[in-house]
């Protein structure tokens, strides 16, 4: 099988063995295979799911969730934002949302807004100049929905 590109390292034209050697077809009329990039430097596991003419119908990871690798960003906050963006690709929206309010929190107490609690670390991040105003309500969006999905005391998500 020949991908067109490895969601993980973007290598174009990875070519991608089977893993396990069973197919298991489902009742949709989908294979799916779990297969090995085989860029030396990547070799990690792709989901795919092919219709019965081979056409490729499905993969995931389905997009790559990394920051810039030129950038001075902690190893902690590089790793949460990887997941929250894999979390969001395979539809677990509550769980990537918890996540971008773990890597904004991380972002704020790198930044000296240390504040136990979040609404307090971005009322101190904006007071002290570190997060301009304009960037206030999606900070609070952040917050407000990682709340939602951390907490199921509150069912406001659909």
């Amino acid at each position: 099988m020949l991908l067109d590109k490895c969601p993980h390292c973007d290598t174009q034209h990875v070519q991608a063995s089977v893993r396990f050697n069973e197919q298991v077809k489902e009742d949709v009329g989908l294979w799916w295979l779990l297969v090995r990039c085989q860029n030396p430097s990547c070799k990690r596991l792709v989901l795919v799911a092919q219709d019965g003419g081979g056409s490729i119908s499905f993969v995931f990871p389905n997009a790559k969730y990394e920051l810039s690798s030129s950038a001075e960003i902690a190893s902690e906050i590089r790793d949460d934002f990887r997941e929250a963006g894999l979390c969001l690709g395979a539809g677990c929206h509550k769980a990537s949302m918890v996540m971008s309010r773990r890597v904004l929190q991380r972002c704020l107490k790198e930044q000296g807004c240390d504040q136990h609690r979040l609404v307090d670390a971005i009322k101190n991040a904006i007071d002290s100049g570190v997060l301009r105003k304009a960037f206030h309500s999606i900070a609070d969006e952040i917050r407000h929905y990682g709340n939602l999905g951390a907490h199921p005391d509150d069912e406001q998500l659909a």
